[in-house]
């Protein structure tokens, strides 16, 4: 019969890893404790709505969805921040504001890539009820905290903010579908020319630009029509069609899609100009003031008096280096975190020799809303990818000594009839910190040895049938 094996991506912990976890979420959690982060720990499967609803396109494709036996569509969750809103609002009145949560277990994404793991944990905090400057400077602190906490140094602190472009787009009067799509495609405009003429193919096939085609003079020609119109000239055209070309829809129906895409096209300037600032605007990183004086320029060029990067400078101004436990920070317009329930201030923690990301997060001011609640709610928090981190722990010169990590005990009765009295040796021992075995395969002592040696028990004790001791050091070969 054929071995059944995990799902690709998926990984077993062994012991040695699952105790490092461990003790990286107890230093963890007893920092964001001693800052008054409580602890929540909310399902692992919730409704899929609850993340699609404001998590972005990106984040679907990676979901674990299915429907229940109960008709439910839900889904593994991906990440913790939706939950924790969630469950902030749930029951129709706030709590006390700011609210500040920790978490901490596995979250799963499909990945299809051989790099990350498909199931993988995160431990983080969130912050709801601050919109204040000060909120933000408090989880870049928390973050920085974090690693050093845990022996991880040489990192480096890298900010974003997505606010800038949220008040460009508003700026040059572009649509919510138009602003969405410069946002979502910031990472590619950071690639100068190649990739905002990448960018703007792709705004023509979203019919954002036009492509020049016969068939964009006909669609603006109709566009001039009145909608009833329009509709009926559309709809007349497609019942010319061979039955059955449409598949499953009526004309009426496909002129009605037809028209509404129509309708929803943009100004061709406004938008040409968007992507062009904004990839001007993401190729600007590096030193927090040399960078943000360079995006003052631009903005102010433009006649944008921005809101948003004086409030991102007065978050930079409040970081102090010891706060930060002397990591480094640089700025990068061009960061793309992934996630579209993002705001303003984005960032992540990066290995300063590798370029690995570590975590992190950002502001999230309107996904209250987007959940249901009544009121404004601005939120920010980050989030650590567990694995990252111990891969950096698991240097020899940095993997924290514990019960795990220990050589142990193997207590083995001289006879079958000493075992009571080996098995009182054993529960005594047990006292301490270091792991104590029983040997119960009925092994005779050298085969018991032979055990300990390959699995680097350094100590046998052998219990005779009155109950004395004798004491072996194990060779480790």
């Amino acid at each position: 019969m054929e071995k059944l094996r995990k799902l690709p991506g998926l990984r077993d912990l062994n012991e040695r890893s699952w105790f490092a976890l461990m003790r990286a979420y107890e230093t963890l959690t007893a920092l964001f404790s001693s800052r008054g982060y409580r602890v929540i720990d909310t399902p692992i499967l919730e409704p899929t709505e609850l993340f699609v609803r404001k998590g972005g396109g990106e984040m679907a494709a990676q979901m674990y969805s299915f429907t229940d036996p109960g008709g439910n569509l839900v889904s593994l969750r991906p990440e913790f921040t939706s939950s924790i809103v969630r469950s902030c609002i749930e029951e129709g009145q706030l709590p006390i504001l700011p609210l500040r949560a920790q978490y901490g277990g596995p979250v799963f994404r499909y990945r299809g890539d051989h790099e990350h793991y498909r199931q993988f944990h995160q431990a983080g905090v969130e912050l709801l009820g601050s919109g204040h400057p000060r909120a933000d400077s408090e989880i870049l602190a928390l973050a920085s905290q974090g690693l050093s906490a845990l022996g991880i140094g040489n990192v480096q602190l890298v900010l974003g903010d997505l606010g800038v472009y949220n008040e460009l787009t508003g700026y040059l009067g572009l649509s919510e579908r138009a602003r969405v799509f410069v946002l979502s495609n910031v990472g590619q405009l950071k690639q100068g020319t190649k990739g905002l003429e990448a960018v703007q193919d792709k705004a023509r096939k979203f019919r954002l630009l036009s492509n020049g085609s016969p068939t964009d003079s006909v669609l603006a020609q109709i566009d001039d029509l009145k909608e009833d119109q329009a509709r009926d000239l559309i709809a007349g055209m497609i019942g010319q069609e061979e039955p059955g070309s449409l598949g499953q829809r009526s004309p009426e129906e496909v002129a009605e899609r037809l028209l509404n895409k129509v309708r929803g096209t943009e100004d061709q300037a406004k938008v040409t100009r968007a992507l062009e600032l904004a990839s001007r605007l993401a190729s600007i990183e590096g030193d927090p003031q040399t960078s943000l004086t360079k995006a003052e320029t631009l903005l102010s060029s433009e006649g944008i008096n921005s809101r948003a990067l004086a409030r991102f400078r007065e978050v930079v101004d409040l970081l102090d280096g010891e706060e930060v436990c002397g990591t480094s920070v640089r700025i990068d317009f061009g960061m793309a975190r992934g996630i579209a329930y993002y705001t303003s201030m984005v960032f992540e923690l990066v290995d300063a020799q590798s370029g690995g990301s570590f975590g992190g997060g950002g502001r999230y001011d309107d996904l209250g809303r987007a959940m249901g609640s009544d009121h404004d709610l601005p939120a920010l928090g980050f989030a650590y990818d567990m694995e990252q981190l111990l891969a950096k722990l698991a240097r020899p010169s940095t993997v924290a000594k514990g019960p795990a990590g220990q050589p142990g005990t193997l207590v083995v009765p001289g006879t079958p009839e000493a075992f009571v009295r080996a098995r009182d040796v054993a529960a005594e021992l047990r006292k301490g910190d270091a792991p104590i075995e029983m040997e119960v395969c009925g092994r005779n002592f050298e085969e018991s040895l032979a055990y300990a040696r390959a699995k680097g028990i350094e100590t046998v004790v052998e219990v005779s049938d009155s109950g004395e001791r004798k004491i072996h050091t194990v060779g480790i070969q």
